[in-house]
C-alpha cells in the first residue's frame, strides 16, 4: 500500500511540472509570437512535457 502511495505522490509531482511548463510555453509563445528562433526554445519543453507524459502513463500501467 505505502508503494501505491509513494508512485501516486510521484505521478502528482510530475503531473504539476507538466503544467507548470504548460504555462512557461504558453507565456513565452505570447510574449514572443513574432520571432522565429524561439520555437526551438518551446519545442525543447514540449519534449520535456512529452517524456514526463510517458513516463506518468507507464507508471499508471505499472500500478494497474
Amino acid at each position: 500500500m505505502e508503494n501505491i502511495l509513494e508512485k501516486i505522490s510521484s505521478l502528482e509531482e510530475k503531473v504539476s511540472r507538466s503544467i507548470d511548463l504548460l504555462e512557461i510555453a504558453k507565456d513565452y509563445c505570447s510574449a514572443n509570437f513574432d520571432k522565429g528562433k524561439e520555437v526551438s526554445a518551446v519545442g525543447t519543453i514540449v519534449d520535456v512535457i512529452l517524456d514526463t507524459q510517458l513516463q506518468l502513463a507507464n507508471e499508471l500501467d505499472d500500478i494497474a
